[in-house]
């Protein structure tokens, strides 16, 4: 999947004497910050700014702003309606209703969430809020995370290594940005550890997941079923193997699409370019990761 749209060229032959540099999905590469002779800030309305160079920015002294969170309740508003949706089987008894007529309440039998334990991969902007809105229905929550912050996580939310967290939960929500070190990270060998069960969401990035080995889970039924916002190729082709299965929901990448979002990012921007001018600090200054 593209994390940009567009191409350097068409930012550098627009950048021309701008002091501030806003974009959302456009390509800024060094190329196009070095065009900027007069740049002195740069603004990304999302939450992680993996379309810009940042690195080169920070060795030009030029700053990089965004919008961490804008779209974390919208995310994590659709993961609690996707797990609802695969519990109680609401698209395919829809779907049999509607185009078949099928009446058959036995085909439907559902389950319930509160007193299931959803179990996140990842406890940033959005696993934080799924974990709050799951704890409101009755679920028990447990989290894996290497890089969190203890002093941030709930006393009711347990963390936990990857293993426990696959073989005891009876719903899987993946929330974390994709890496080098988690690209495939959920596998066949790890589906394997998953309950059969239980079912497996993700509204991340779908890299993230082995679609292959997820494709052969659910035909197989070695996992109850899951729920896709995100492939490892978008946007998904007709003849996806997916789309063919009756215990897995596919959606075309909505999870951040809402009108709160679009005003979450411009307010959040448009705040720190109002403090920048003014001679104050941004709050959403994007530091640069240093692992150790």
């Amino acid at each position: 999947m593209s994390e940009y749209r567009g191409s350097p060229g068409q930012l550098i032959e627009e950048i021309g004497d701008s002091e501030i540099l806003v974009v959302h999905l456009a390509p800024v590469t060094r190329e196009v910050i070095e065009s900027g002779k007069n740049l002195k800030l740069i603004a990304c309305a999302r939450g992680g700014p993996v379309n810009i160079d940042v690195k080169a920015a920070y060795e030009m002294n030029i700053p990089v702003i965004n919008a961490p969170g804008r779209n974390a309740n919208a995310v994590a508003e659709l993961v609690i309606g996707l797990l609802i949706a695969l519990c109680r089987r609401i698209v395919i008894s829809y779907n049999n209703l509607k185009n078949f007529g099928l009446w058959r309440l036995e085909s439907y039998e559902g389950i319930e969430l509160t007193g299931k334990r959803l179990g996140l991969i990842g406890l940033g902007h959005v696993g934080y809020l799924v974990a709050q809105k799951a704890k409101a229905l009755g679920m028990d929550v447990v989290a894996y995370d290497p890089y969190v912050s203890k002093d941030r996580v709930p006393p009711d939310i347990k963390l936990v290594d990857l293993k426990s967290l696959l073989i005891t939960s009876d719903f899987v929500s993946i929330h974390a940005r994709l890496t080098k070190e988690n690209k495939g990270m959920i596998g066949e060998k790890e589906l394997e550890l998953i309950k059969p069960t239980a079912y497996l969401i993700n509204t991340a990035r779908g890299p993230i997941i082995d679609e292959k080995a997820l494709y052969r889970a659910l035909k197989d039924e070695k996992i109850a079923g899951a729920a896709l916002d995100v492939f490892e190729e978008e946007p998904l082709k007709p003849d996806n193997p997916l789309l063919k299965l009756d215990n897995v929901i596919l959606t075309p990448h909505i999870g951040g699409f809402t009108r709160e979002v679009r005003l979450n990012s411009i307010k959040i921007i448009s705040d720190d370019i109002e403090r920048f001018i003014r001679g104050e600090n941004p709050i959403n200054i994007y530091r640069i990761p240093i692992i150790e």
